[in-house]
């Protein structure tokens, strides 16, 4: 009996984190339109931050662009696709914070996986596809390896960031994307800059 009791209790406690955190989004959800913006544009500011640097990190590079347009050609994709990748890790996570119990670091490295074996896939994909329409090996090996590589990093960040605004209290859904999307778009664009300067420049 008494053990029954304990596992009833935790359950309840399991219960009311999930009520809790359901309560914090359903305010964040609901709220008037002024207060909404309050909560959501500090995190926003932060993004225009990151843009400053993202947009510093292509200036270092504008004399080799300039040299290697084709280059230029594929930064959106790279910033997307790793974005993408990382954005799913992170809603994964978000929607399972109050859902499981489970250790945390078997669940970073299965999603890291998850992560670096997308992005080796879509690295693998675009190797022949830009190999053949461009006639250039270095620039396939650059874009394929930085998917590779951005794609497993933004997916390291796409998990790491939610959990760390819920152990600091903060609204993982609200302020975890604009950060995680900053730190994996200056991320994606310094490693496919890194590549571009071990196959290209």
């Amino acid at each position: 009996m008494t053990i029954l009791r304990n596992a009833h209790i935790e359950d309840l406690h399991h219960m009311a984190g999930i009520l809790n955190k359901s309560e914090a989004a359903k305010e964040a959800l609901t709220a008037p339109p002024h207060r909404r913006a309050i909560y959501r544009l500090p995190w926003l500011l932060v993004g225009m931050a990151g843009m400053a640097v993202s947009t510093g990190l292509i200036s270092r590079y504008e004399t080799s662009l300039s040299a290697h347009v084709a280059v230029a050609f594929f930064m959106p994709a790279i910033v997307y696709l790793a974005d993408s990748v990382g954005t799913q890790s992170e809603v994964v996570v978000v929607r399972g914070l109050s859902l499981t119990d489970s250790a945390l670091l078997p669940l970073f490295f299965g999603e890291l996986g998850t992560g670096a074996l997308l992005g080796l896939i879509l690295g693998c994909l675009a190797f022949p596809v830009i190999w053949f329409a461009f006639s250039s090996l270095g620039l396939a090996a650059a874009v394929a390896v930085a998917l590779a590589v951005a794609s497993t990093i933004a997916t390291a960040f796409g998990f790491m960031m939610p959990w760390l605004f819920a152990r600091l209290g903060y609204d993982a859904a609200l302020g975890s994307g604009p950060v995680a999307t900053v730190v994996q778009d200056s991320f994606s664009l310094l490693t496919y800059f890194v590549a571009a300067s071990m196959f290209v420049f």
